[in-house]
């Protein structure tokens, strides 16, 4: 069960004061929240399960909602990136983290495999930009063939003023860790706590509020599979707590079995 321990008086009033002006969320996928809403196309589940010793978020694929068999409406490949999105309003400075199953079939065999957490700032599409920490399974020279010569899977990054950057921190089974933190210059990557990249785009670009979250998988149209979330937050920065006079504001984490 969670727990929250509150040290303050000032941390009653500050609570309070956070759910009205910085809507951020930490959830832990006991059940499916109805604020995550479709993003691009449904996955073919996106579910709270119970699994590896606690209750998780299982996003499922299945190939024959692939580009091959969806609706005329729905063709082309960007409808195979499919996922939930949840609106947050936490300004500037965040952090949005996410813990990740990977699996033994994410670390070998002939299998290609994606998922990803997304985030999304306020301004209008043509200008809006898209951090992104996620993992992928697949050759590099031929993304979307299982039989491939060269799969591998890597820890990658989408940076706005690179493109995709790929970690070489190895993908090794187990949990992990995932943060994004906007510090209003600069967006931040951890993984496991480590920090893995800076992305500038913030400061040249105009970062504005963060919007959305999404928690995403592709699909290859090669096979039916499942990831496994945990844990996805969007909480405003210490900076911007401060501002919200949220002094004595103590927060235990629930733990999880990781």
């Amino acid at each position: 069960m969670k727990t929250v321990t509150c040290l303050t008086t000032a941390c009653l009033i500050g609570a309070s004061a956070l759910s009205v002006q910085a809507a951020g969320f930490t959830d832990t996928f006991d059940s499916i929240h109805p604020d995550w809403a479709t993003d691009r196309y449904d996955p073919a589940g996106f579910n709270s399960v119970f699994f590896d010793g606690d209750n998780r978020l299982q996003i499922t694929i299945d190939d024959a909602d692939s580009s091959a068999n969806r609706p005329p409406s729905f063709s082309g490949t960007f409808y195979n990136t499919q996922g939930k999105k949840r609106d947050v309003a936490v300004g500037t400075t965040w952090t949005v983290s996410g813990d990740v199953y990977i699996s033994s079939d994410m670390v070998s065999g002939n299998n290609i495999r994606r998922t990803d957490l997304w985030t999304r700032d306020s301004n209008e599409e043509s200008s809006a930009h898209y951090p992104i920490f996620g993992v992928v399974r697949n050759d590099d020279s031929d993304p979307f063939n299982p039989n491939a010569a060269s799969l591998t899977s890597r820890w990658r990054i989408w940076d706005g003023q690179v493109g995709w950057v790929e970690l070489a921190a190895p993908v090794t089974e187990g949990w992990h860790n995932l943060e994004i933190i906007a510090d209003g210059t600069t967006f931040v990557y951890k993984l496991n706590g480590s920090m893995v990249h800076t992305d500038l785009t913030a400061s040249s670009a105009g970062f504005e509020d963060l919007s959305t979250v999404y928690v995403q998988a592709y699909n290859f149209g090669d096979s039916d599979y499942s990831v496994y979330w945990d844990n996805i937050s969007a909480v405003p920065e210490p900076t911007s707590l401060a501002l919200l006079g949220l002094t004595g504001l103590a927060v235990v984490r629930r733990r999880r079995a990781m």
